[in-house]
């Protein structure tokens, strides 16, 4: 599995789109929040990982490796201030 391209989400509140290479897409990240990627604060970074990782279901998806919008948003918007590399972590994780 890996992502082959991202782009701006043309949903209405969602921020990206990212497009593995089955051909299946994933809309991910509120359109008008502040991400780690856009400046976020660490503690606001915690403070979404906490939140995400309380929910029982986004944490299977996220600890498993499960393409949804859960592990793209953890993983592209909140890990590293750069989303490419963001991509390249998660993609490595994927082999």
């Amino acid at each position: 599995m890996k992502i082959v391209s991202y782009e701006k989400s043309n949903r209405k509140d969602k921020k990206y789109k990212v497009t593995l290479d089955d051909g299946k897409s994933y809309h991910f990240g509120l359109k008008n929040s502040v991400t780690y990627i856009e400046g976020a604060t660490k503690e606001k970074r915690d403070a979404f990982l906490a939140r995400h990782l309380n929910n029982p279901l986004e944490k299977k998806l996220i600890e498993n490796l499960i393409p949804s919008p859960a592990l793209f948003s953890v993983y592209l918007l909140w890990q590293t201030p750069s989303l490419e590399k963001n991509i390249e972590l998660l993609n490595k994780m994927w082999k």
